[in-house]
């Protein structure tokens, strides 16, 4: 992603309760595995999804991408249903830049 030229912007919008792209997401295989609830599996592939996203759009950024993150309150996994305001905020931010 870094590699792109030119850079469009992007826009991570995300929800702060979200239980599914999460660093301890239980829906994760791997996380699963590294508590210990995957048996046989010691959890050695486990790359926490939000840690390892902000990795790449930092990344990006600092190729010369601009980047934003928009962390919405109270929101989970469906933002865009449970607070459409915000997110069609968000989103028609970034498209009018």
């Amino acid at each position: 992603m870094h590699l792109i030229d030119p850079k469009p912007p992007v826009l991570w919008v995300r929800g702060e309760d979200d239980v599914i792209v999460s660093d301890t997401s239980m829906s994760d295989l791997a996380h699963l595995g590294s508590i210990g609830a995957v048996p046989g599996w010691d959890g050695t592939s486990a790359r926490p999804m939000v840690a390892q996203t902000r990795h790449v759009l930092d990344r990006y950024a600092a190729q010369g991408g601009a980047v934003r993150e928009v962390v919405v309150l109270g929101a989970g996994h469906a933002l865009h249903l449970e607070r459409p305001e915000e997110f069609g905020a968000a989103l028609l931010g970034i498209l009018s830049a």
